[in-house]
């Protein structure tokens, strides 16, 4: 322990001086402390006497500044200057002026401690932080010989000189030759302007084992090392090595990177697209399935720490925008879990996008998004939603098929059956009547015999027993050559047919002459339906498919249709379903008008290297 050290009690001195600063009074300590006799001074300027010629900047009173401080707010002149004494040597003293009513000034001067003195005191200062420190401290000669250690460097390995044995008893084998070259290294670290490293700015920072007393040589405590040089400094002169614990904060910090771990790990086996974003809408982590199901090649890395929008631009992602933009902004908005949101990417697939938000201590901080693929279950669930139309228009057809079918197949039967009896009951009708009802039996026989084909054509095109002649052809020059066979029918229903045929694609592997009876059918069926108007028939090609569209401009009206069981559309039903079914043979689809709405009647026909066997 340090000594305790004397306290010298320092010279006080007390002069008073007039209004014009001459001095009046000079005690005996004045003498002592400033070397003046007083016999000397009294009516000499005290500025003049005790203020060194350096500081008077050619003032004729160089005190007259705090003279005038006494008439201030503060009431008292004070400063820490500089005084000389009468051999013409100086000494730091505080100076403080304070005012005689009517008679003058009280100047008191008193001497500040030595240089030594404080330098001792920041020492003790500085001394006593070092003790209490955690921070273990160790100072070496250049040549590697120990000088110093803090006291908790001393409760690390004990008192005395730190020996190789006691280095090698506490310190990790593995880290003893890292140690070295770490002291080598600050040793001849150069400077840009020679000389070595004397600032900590450039020293490196590596954490060591060191094995503490008391743990029975059990347990590894981990320490961040620093080695500097500070031989340049003059309280130092030599290489320091500063070494904290740190054992805690790395065991959370690896705690935290195996919780980290295990979460990226659980988050990149899964199937479903991950996001999650910080409050500010930078993504914050992601995973790889993400870029995958949107079909984006930014990676999950590329994406962390940027703006989502901006890498993952949504105009080139998804097929609308706009709604995802909408939706988007409605979620964060609203601030609640919300799941099954459904959006087709321009690819043509679909994804469902679930969103939840995060909270930390009641405050929201990030956002949580996860993408599904579902375009195979929206594929079921619309394949499935399409056949229950279908079923459901198709039942509807069949109801409407069944009366004008019966109608069809009565009105002929009907006909044969009334002038075959006419024939039987009246055997000497005139020789014309006869001729009339032969002619009646064999025209009404004639329309039985071909709604009996009908039936057996749509029998054989569903059972597929029906075979079709295919062949590549060019789309548009089939539908021209059935729009040109119907020009005949046109004519009596009083139609105009407009064809819009000029498209350009790829040939496609039909049966032309079934095809043209399927288009000369739903021409047919218009034709019956908007007697006296125009009908549009226009071929497109688009998303490698070819579509076909016959219809009129007018809508049809409420109540009307198509498939009436009057005289003029007697047929339609079954003309529809016969080309209904040739359609379907090809692969492709056939969609009605609705009521109410302009929609054509509508083919569409996927272009395929080859049809179903059986097909030939």
């Amino acid at each position: 322990m340090e000594p305790a050290m004397p306290v010298v009690p320092l010279p006080l001195a007390v002069v008073t001086v007039d209004p014009d600063g001459r001095v009046l009074t000079f005690s005996h300590s004045a003498e002592q402390l400033l070397g003046f006799a007083q016999a000397d001074v009294v009516g000499e300027s005290l500025g003049e006497l005790i203020v060194p010629a350096r500081l008077r900047d050619g003032a004729d009173d160089p005190l007259r500044e705090l003279f005038d401080c006494c008439a201030g707010e503060e009431g008292q002149g004070h400063c820490v200057q500089p005084v000389r004494r009468a051999d013409g040597s100086d000494f730091p003293a505080d100076v403080l002026i304070t005012p005689l009513p009517d008679l003058g000034y009280v100047v008191v001067v008193s001497a500040l401690p030595p240089k030594s003195d404080e330098r001792r005191q920041s020492e003790w200062f500085h001394r006593a932080l070092v003790g209490r420190s955690p921070v273990v401290t160790m100072v070496y000669d250049p040549d590697g010989s120990w000088r110093w250690s803090s006291p908790a460097a001393v409760r690390l390995h004990g008192p005395g000189a730190p020996t190789a044995d006691v280095a090698a008893s506490i310190v990790h084998p593995d880290d003893l030759i890292l140690i070295r070259k770490l002291f080598v290294a600050a040793l001849n670290a150069p400077l840009p302007g020679g000389g070595s490293l004397t600032s900590a700015a450039n020293a490196e920072t590596v954490e060591i084992r060191l094995r503490p007393p008391g743990t029975n040589g059990k347990e590894w405590r981990v320490y961040a090392l620093t080695v500097q040089n500070l031989i340049d400094e003059p309280a130092v002169e030599g290489i320091a090595i500063y070494a904290i614990d740190v054992t805690r904060a790395v065991d959370a910090e690896r705690r935290e990177q195996l919780h980290s771990a295990r979460i990226d790990t659980l988050i990149e086996s899964l199937r479903v697209g991950i996001l999650v974003e910080d409050s500010d809408r930078r993504a914050v982590l992601a995973n790889d399935a993400l870029a995958r199901i949107l079909g984006s090649p930014v990676s999950a890395q590329r994406l962390v720490g940027q703006n989502t929008s901006e890498l993952l631009p949504p105009a080139e992602i998804f097929a609308d925008p706009i709604a995802l933009r909408a939706e988007t902004l409605r979620l964060l908005a609203q601030g609640k879990p919300a799941t099954g949101s459904e959006f087709a990417l321009t690819d043509g697939r679909v994804i469902v996008r679930d969103y939840a938000p995060i909270h930390a201590d009641g405050v929201a901080v990030g956002h949580l998004w996860v993408v599904r693929d579902v375009t195979d279950q929206v594929t079921i669930r619309r394949g499935l939603e399409e056949r229950n139309r279908a079923l459901a228009e198709v039942a509807t057809l069949k109801t409407e098929f069944v009366a004008a079918a019966s109608h069809e197949l009565r009105t002929p039967l009907t006909s044969i059956a009334t002038f075959s009896q006419m024939l039987a009951e009246e055997p000497d009708a005139a020789a014309d009547q006869r001729q009339i009802a032969l002619e009646a039996i064999a025209r009404n026989a004639n329309r039985t015999l071909r709604i009996v084909d009908d039936l057996l054509t749509l029998a054989g095109l569903e059972g597929k027993t029906l075979p079709l002649a295919l062949r590549a052809v060019h789309l548009p020059d089939v539908v021209s050559e059935a729009v040109d066979g119907f020009a005949d029918s046109a004519l009596r229903a009083g139609v105009t047919v407009e064809l819009v045929g000029n498209a350009t694609g790829p040939m496609l592997r039909v049966d032309p002459a079934r095809l043209r009876q399927a288009v000369e059918a739903l021409l047919n069926i218009v034709a019956t339906a908007h007697a006296g108007t125009r009908i549009d028939v226009r071929v497109t090609f688009a998303a490698a498919q070819w579509n076909v569209r016959v219809g009129s401009p007018s809508a049809l009206a409420a109540g009307d249709h198509l498939f009436t069981t009057g005289d003029r559309g007697a047929g339609n039903a079954l003309s529809f379903l016969i080309a209904r079914a040739i359609v379907s043979r090809h692969g492709g689809q056939l969609a009605t008008p609705r009521t109410g709405q302009t929609d054509a009647f509508a083919i569409s026909l996927p272009v395929r290297p080859h049809l179903p066997d059986g097909d030939g």
